[in-house]
């Protein structure tokens, strides 16, 4: 059965406020981390396409741009995810500026259908965090049958090194309490998303090197990758 967030949580509500610089001066200001109202889905969509595509370093070792059916596919998958009514927004006080974003999505044992993706470098990075997920045993590992999943996280240029992508990451935590999610669990493939989550308090639940990925899968070599591990890191909700 599709999950849907419980009725009695409004929507769009707020999960955690923190204190961060500005981004005209030193000085420091209030940010918010919320659900993504619906009149911002498909701005959300745009903010994806214009900085996580290229960041991201699957996805820019595999230059996943210039492969438009690729492309549409993530699109469209996280147009899926926004109907969750899950995805979390951060916003600086008295702006309506995305500054950063989180895409999630809910990750439930009894789920049989298989996702299936047609475009090749999508699917390579798919499967690659595929295989790295059932590597991690989440259900098993937490005792879970259902957790917080992410495919996606993504801090605007002007609003980095504030530490907003932690911030987002802990927000989770409220999130999950509130919707009844006893775990949230991701496969990080960037160590600037993977150091982010360990200040979160993310422990590590399966690593493995992007060189041992090679030989796990020839279609799993990414040129130029400088980040040296793919993680599956895990927080329990208290």
């Amino acid at each position: 059965m599709p999950w849907k967030r419980p009725e009695n949580v409004p929507f769009p509500s707020v999960w955690h406020t923190f204190q961060a610089k500005d981004t005209e001066s030193e000085q420091m200001v209030t940010y918010r981390v919320q659900d993504l109202p619906e009149e911002r889905f498909e701005e959300a969509i745009t903010h994806m396409m214009e900085h996580f595509v290229y960041d991201e370093p699957t996805c820019r070792a595999k230059n996943i741009v210039g492969e438009q059916q690729s492309v549409d596919e993530i699109a469209d998958l996280w147009r899926e995810f926004v109907k969750l009514r899950l995805v979390l927004v951060c916003f600086k006080e008295g702006s309506d500026e995305i500054a950063g974003m989180n895409m999630l999505y809910v990750s439930q044992q009894s789920d049989k259908e298989e996702y299936q993706c047609k475009g090749k470098i999508w699917k390579c990075i798919y499967d690659l965090v595929d295989y790295t997920m059932n590597k991690a045993n989440v259900y098993e590992r937490y005792g879970v049958d259902k957790y917080l999943g992410a495919m996606g996280l993504s801090v605007a240029p002007k609003y980095r090194g504030r530490g907003i992508a932690t911030e987002i990451l802990r927000a989770r935590i409220p999130l999950c309490k509130g919707v009844g999610l006893p775990l949230t669990s991701t496969c990080f493939t960037a160590i600037g998303s993977q150091v982010a989550a360990a200040k979160a308090g993310y422990e590590e639940s399966y690593v493995v090197s992007y060189d041992d990925m090679t030989k796990i899968d020839d279609r799993f070599v990414f040129p130029n990758i400088t980040t040296k591990y793919v993680k599956c890191m895990s927080k329990r909700v208290e």
